[in-house]
């Protein structure tokens, strides 16, 4: 039974709660305050706080933006508030603790502590908790108390809370870097009133750390989510067919552009595998170039059935296109072709479109085919065409759209050319290098494989890098000797640089996949926004009324509400 009465005397009858307001504290910024002694014994204080020799109170209030959360009927008087504080000497901080079946037993979400470990940094909001007289100072600190408990309740996720309590009963801060997020952490110092100063040496460089790299990626998203959201296409029906063509052609999130993508990866493969089988003899055509059409027939029969393609004369045959590959490669050009001009259309910013290196990748992969249609009606010699049909092997870039991998590659190898040009600096020494030695030593005894300096480079490249292929050979004993040398310093030479190439390549890998990430939640928060926007208005507005006979009105829609009855 509550034995609380109102200021009159009379018992609280009628008496209805007092609604919570789920909203979450926080530390109130720019506050100043003196240094408690304890403080200045063996931990330093947050930068900016104001000592006051003359006075133990802090120079600036210190506030705590208030919750206004109480289970209780009546509110507790001062005296009441002053008598549970000197009845006990600990103190019950509950952060996010829940009971069991059994009232007595708790989960471990509950702590106590000496109010004495409290008061040694007064200026911190769990210190500030042994200097409120007043329901109003206790609520601006925490959510909700009960004073027959001794029980002080924080609505917040306890995880690093035993790391905050260790601060007042060792005056020792660590950092948890393995079980808790930096973020959260520094969110958790905040919100104690506890600056990461506190923080001990074997933790602080850690600390650091971890948060300028989570602040770096953070910020890196930040910019790539802007870059996304700054795509203008404009106003009207077509903008919004232009934005729904833009995004399914490049990203990946919904079924239709993932259907749309591999479909993309489906051809590409094919229009490769076409061209490697255009090169096989057995499956190429031929055409008679000889005016005696019967001729070039009789020769066919013989040929075809000797299965022997290679001895064709070339005077009355020349190579030509297998009928069925060329009806593959042209349905892959009429797809590649389509893509191109799609994306085209739906780009939001030309400037921006020919400057990616992808869509000139894409433009590559279909210009030596309508190049090529062009140059044969004006009879252009076979070799240009030889040429052109080359080019097309650039189409297996285009899978670099569609795989992470192949676009860290590139990033790598365009962030990473100082590297790669200390590599390429290294080998050319090398090679000048060991190609003079060996010639100097092998030009008498072996002068059809090093007839002079430039014909050693080859041998001392491919021994550098350790292919060796074995076409050229020292045969001297001084010629083994800088053979072994050339191999032993061609693998230190390449390994030097190599590792820092791989780390780059995870780096950009890892922020590529960061990226992804960004977008898809980008999109998962939108359809959660869009979500709520559309079931808005099936939450009711209802009046509270406060014990004290204070009326205000709620309407935060997931606050508890009280019947007014």
């Amino acid at each position: 039974m509550d034995m609380r009465k109102e200021k009159d005397g009379t018992p609280a009858e009628n008496v209805t709660l007092v609604a919570a307001k789920p909203l979450r504290s926080s530390l109130n910024k720019g506050n100043t305050s003196t240094v408690s002694p304890i403080d200045s014994s063996g931990v330093t204080p947050r930068e900016g706080w104001v000592a006051d020799p003359s006075s133990a109170r802090p120079s600036g209030p210190v506030s705590f933006d208030r919750k206004k959360s109480w289970t209780g009927t009546v509110i507790p008087s001062p005296a009441e508030i002053a008598e549970s504080m000197d009845k006990h000497r600990r103190v019950i901080l509950n952060v996010g603790g829940e009971r069991h079946p059994h009232p007595i037993k708790w989960v471990e979400n509950k702590h106590e502590i000496l109010w004495a470990n409290l008061e040694r940094h007064p200026y911190t909001r769990l210190g500030q908790l042994g200097e409120c007289s007043t329901h109003e100072e206790i609520m601006d600190v925490c959510d909700d108390y009960d004073l027959n408990m001794n029980e002080y309740y924080w609505d917040r996720q306890p995880r690093s809370f035993s790391l905050i309590l260790n601060l007042y009963r060792k005056n020792k801060l660590h950092f948890p870097e393995d079980s808790v997020c930096v973020m959260d952490f520094a969110d958790d110092l905040q919100y104690w009133g506890i600056d990461e100063l506190y923080l001990d040496s074997c933790c602080q460089i850690k600390y650091q750390q971890k948060m300028e790299q989570q602040l770096d990626e953070l910020k890196k998203d930040e910019e790539f989510l802007l870059l996304h959201k700054e795509e203008d296409f404009g106003k009207g029906m077509l903008a919004e067919y232009r934005a729904y063509l833009w995004d399914l052609f490049e990203k990946s999130t919904t079924l239709p552009q993932k259907i749309t993508g591999m479909m993309s990866i489906t051809i590409i493969v094919t229009s490769i595998v076409t061209l490697s089988l255009s090169t096989v003899p057995e499956l190429q055509g031929y055409r008679c170039t000889h005016k005696n059409q019967t001729l070039c027939d009789e020769i066919l029969t013989e040929t075809l059935s000797s299965s022997d393609h290679l001895s064709l004369p070339k005077e009355y045959f020349e190579e030509a296109d297998n009928e069925i590959l060329d009806k593959i490669e042209i349905v892959c050009i009429a797809w590649f072709t389509f893509e191109y001009i799609i994306r085209l259309f739906a780009a939001p910013k030309l400037s921006s479109f020919f400057r990616e290196w992808l869509n000139n990748i894409d433009l590559l992969a279909i210009a030596p085919f309508y190049v090529s249609l062009f140059l044969v009606q004006f009879d252009t010699p076979g070799r240009v065409l030889q040429v052109l049909r080359v080019i097309r092997i650039l189409r297996i870039f285009k899978l670099a759209r569609h795989s992470t991998g192949l676009q860290s590659l590139g990033f790598t190898l365009r962030h990473s050319y100082k590297n790669l040009g200390v590599l390429l600096l290294f080998l050319t020494v090398g090679v000048v290098i060991f190609s003079t030695l060996a010639y100097f030593a092998e030009r008498d005894a072996n002068k059809d494989g090093f007839e002079s300096i430039p014909h050693a480079f080859y041998w001392a490249l491919i021994t550098m890098t350790t292919v060796g292929y074995g076409d050229i050979t020292p045969k001297t004993v001084t010629g083994k000797i800088i053979g072994m040398a050339t191999g032993i310093c061609g693998v230190i030479v390449i390994a030097l640089p190599i590792p820092i190439i791989v780390n780059n390549f995870g780096l950009f890998y890892e922020e590529q996949k960061r990226k992804e990430k960004s977008l898809k939640r980008q999109k998962a928060i939108q359809d959660l926004k869009d979500s709520e926007h559309s079931n808005q208005g099936s939450y009711l507005k209802v009046t509270i009324r406060n014990p004290l006979g204070l009326d205000e009105k709620k309407d935060d829609k997931n606050t508890p509400v009280e019947n007014n009855s």
